[in-house]
């Protein structure tokens, strides 16, 4: 059955596969093709509104954790739904991995909810799990490739953009001033930058998510160079003036990954032209804000954490957090049940061990279900294309660094471009192997993998 050919690549007709190249098995079973007028609306409507103002924390809904992007996704899956239905199989072999831990995970709270008749917390973070951990990525894996390319340029611009705006603010204004324009959280008290995050430690999150984007897109072809060491910049720029420990760490520790597993020729587009702005800067006395110096510069230094900001503080949650443990492994608190349980009235900035008291270990045993599901996909895509492969772990190391420092994180800045990340190298993959293996025979039809009424058209 004839049928017109994917955006995402001119599939040829013949079976060129080369030597060493593996046949297609789990990857998704189709390439959406747009055709319609909702179809057109989705791939403008994604990048724009979805992935460029997904660092807007600033604008969420009053009292509710929804954001402008959020809308924008609820709004992107109502058209997906409408124009062509969700891709159930979002990581292929893995996804009942996946969907077992993330049952296990709100199961185990739900019990605890139940048990200590405290339910009413319970829809609404289940809620906010099943929507960052399953639609959305039923959503992105339903999209093309341009799409998806679209979206993680739209990312980089969107924290590009965010840092610029905040350090700007914090330049030209004071934190009154700031305050007045934006709001509160845009700048600390202590200086540091939340820019549109509204927090510096998630706008250090968001910052690191980007480099690692823009180094894929140097490395696919999808930026060039000079427009790359400009956004990386403003990033960087961002990076410094939040003055996060845990940032600084994870966009070093996740860009000297990438790096250093790329070609060579990617490591001197990248990194020495970078290192010599920055040596530059130094030498010639470039401002550096104080707050990083005494926050990050000194820890960086000493290799002691404890000399980062609130350290020795989130070090004696997480003490009280394996305490309390002991008597909710089985049964836990429930969901938001551990500020009620603690002395001071606030989460542990510890996931696993949060998970673990709120939900018992049975919750704890889903979350780790889920980390096993993102690493074996990820090791899966490493195998068949290198620059997928290891920007996905990168920015999962990124992600695994910020559970160990921080509670519940199914806000999509945290969660949006891992997801991102996963279903573009996931569809990029699919297309080079699309390529190599004759095209056509990439595709397998809509079968058990889409939403029942699918409409996305099978390649043969």
């Amino acid at each position: 059955m004839a049928t017109s050919p994917s955006p995402c690549a001119s599939l040829g007709g013949s079976d060129t596969r080369p030597a060493g190249v593996r046949p297609p098995s789990e990857w998704a079973p189709s390439i959406p093709v747009p055709r319609s007028r909702q179809e057109r609306a989705l791939g403008l409507l994604l990048p724009g509104a979805a992935f460029f103002l997904s660092w807007w924390q600033a604008g969420r809904l009053p009292g509710m954790n929804i954001s402008i992007s959020d809308v924008a996704l609820f709004t992107a899956l109502a058209l997906a739904l409408v124009t062509g239905g969700l891709n159930a199989r979002m990581f292929a072999r893995y996804t009942a991995l996946w969907v077992a831990g993330l049952t296990m995970l709100l199961g185990g709270m739900l019990v605890g909810s139940l048990v200590h008749g405290d339910f009413m917390r319970w829809p609404i973070v289940a809620g906010q799990y099943a929507f960052a951990m399953l639609l959305v990525p039923m959503l992105l894996t339903s999209c093309s490739r341009p799409v998806l390319e679209r979206c993680a340029t739209a990312y980089i611009l969107g924290v590009a953009v965010s840092q610029v705006i905040g350090i700007t603010l914090i330049t030209l204004f004071d934190r009154a001033q700031v305050s007045a324009l934006v709001n509160e959280h845009v700048v600390y008290g202590n200086g540091r930058l939340g820019a549109m995050t509204g927090e510096p430690n998630s706008n250090g999150a968001v910052c690191a998510f980007a480099l690692i984007f823009l180094i894929r897109g140097v490395m696919t072809g999808r930026l060039g160079t000079i427009y790359a060491l400009i956004l990386a910049l403003c990033v960087i720029a961002g990076l410094v003036y939040s003055a996060t420990f845990t940032g600084t760490f994870a966009a070093l520790l996740a860009c000297g990954f990438v790096l250093g597993l790329s070609r060579l020729g990617t490591f001197v587009r990248i990194a020495v032209p970078l290192a010599l702005i920055v040596l530059a800067y130094t030498s010639l006395g470039g401002p550096v804000p104080s707050i990083f110096e005494e926050r990050v510069g000194e820890a960086l230094m000493t290799g002691d954490p404890t000399r980062a900001g609130t350290f020795v503080g989130r070090s004696a949650l997480i003490v009280e957090a394996w305490q309390l443990a002991d008597d909710h492994l089985l049964i836990g608190l429930g969901s938001d049940g551990y500020r009620v349980a603690s002395p001071h009235g606030m989460p542990v900035h510890q996931l696993y061990l949060l998970v673990l008291n709120e939900g018992g270990i049975v919750s704890f045993l889903g979350l780790c279900l889920m980390a096993l599901a993102l690493l074996l996909q990820g090791k899966a895509i490493a195998g068949v294309s290198r620059i997928e492969g290891i920007s996905c772990l990168a920015i999962l190391a990124v992600f695994f660094i910020y559970t160990m420092s921080l509670p519940h994180m199914f806000a999509r800045l945290w969660n949006g471009p891992v997801m991102l990340m996963f279903a573009l190298a996931w569809i990029a993959t699919r297309s080079a192997q699309g390529l190599a293996a004759g095209g056509d025979r990439m595709a397998y039809g809509p079968g058990p993998g889409l939403a029942s009424g699918s409409r996305h058209q099978q390649l043969t």
